[in-house]
């Protein structure tokens, strides 16, 4: 019975361990604390919840044996390396996890971010040039509703830039950027005057046409931010396919009302179609963006499961 109750503490241990955590005995500095969790809370499934895709868009997507991603590279020959810092480590009193990435020509920028509960940013510092005499420091802040949707962000980078996401029932449906270095108490539409017709209106997002009336499930949770939402996230992008920038949206984007001028007369506007092709199991193989109307033109995005 003794021998029983022994191997039964052992097993519970091992599944305490198990996915992706990383157990230990030993802090840094080698001081042993039974119990001590020193684990890395990013949990890539939590957020694709029927896998991570091979690949989207030319990003291919590498993972080890624990499912963490460990690296993204780029057609264009851009790659980001993924750390992951266990609490207690004193690396992660700081940082939480780090991506580095390095572009084409050689140039680095480091994201050090710092993790909440779920495993998501809340904060980040990053490192353009890193490593270089020019290296410049900036910040991003994230907030998350309840379900684990990213719903705000701000960055320090040009004097300040806030976006704001609107989600229902699990869409998001609005999406809008201020930046305080171009828009912020100025009259940007020229009519001469201050008001609230100098902030940029929202883009808006939809999820059903007049051909296409049932929305259709996001089963790959694909969030292409810049693409689809009109939200601006440079390197920052590599952290969501980490699993470290929120839950995705329920639906797949159909079509995009975003802002892309202003003058006296008012704001302008352009639409973009959203044509998804899905195999047999209903995950996204290609994405067909197209702007309709004087000047046509499409882009083209490819994925693999």
């Amino acid at each position: 019975m003794k021998m029983f109750k022994v191997m039964a503490a052992f097993m519970l241990g091992i599944a305490f361990c198990l996915g992706f955590t990383a157990c230990s005995d030993n802090d840094e500095n080698g001081n042993g604390n039974d119990g001590d969790n020193t684990t890395t809370v990013v949990n890539p499934e939590k957020v694709f919840t029927g896998g991570l895709p091979k690949s989207v868009s030319g990003m291919s997507i590498s993972q080890n044996e624990e499912g963490l991603v460990t690296s993204i590279t780029t057609d264009e020959g851009e790659k980001a390396v993924f750390e992951y810092f266990p609490v207690t480590r004193a690396e992660a009193s700081i940082n939480s996890a780090r991506i580095t990435v390095t572009d084409e020509n050689g140039d680095v920028t480091e994201l050090n971010l710092q993790l909440n509960s779920d495993g998501y940013v809340k904060y980040c510092k990053s490192i353009d040039h890193a490593g270089t005499p020019d290296a410049d420091e900036f910040t991003w802040e994230m907030e998350y509703d309840t379900e684990g949707h990213l719903i705000e962000m701000r960055r320090s980078e040009s004097d300040g830039e806030l976006t704001k996401i609107t989600y229902k029932d699990g869409d998001v449906v609005a999406t809008f950027t201020q930046s305080f270095l171009d828009d912020g108490g100025k009259d940007i539409n020229g009519d001469g005057k201050i008001d609230n017709q100098d902030i940029w209106p929202d883009t808006k997002i939809y999820y059903t046409t007049d051909e296409i009336t049932t929305p259709i499930e996001n089963k790959g949770c694909l969030m292409m931010f810049d693409e689809l939402l009109d939200v601006d996230m440079d390197e920052m992008i590599y952290a969501y396919y980490g699993g470290m920038l929120g839950t995705a949206t329920k639906h797949l984007p159909l079509r995009m009302h975003a802002p892309y001028a202003h003058d006296s007369q008012g704001f302008y506007f352009s639409d973009y179609d959203f044509k998804w092709t899905l195999n047999s199991n209903g995950y996204p193989t290609e994405l067909i963006v197209k702007r309709p109307g004087e000047g046509t033109w499409e882009d083209r995005y490819s994925f693999a499961w």
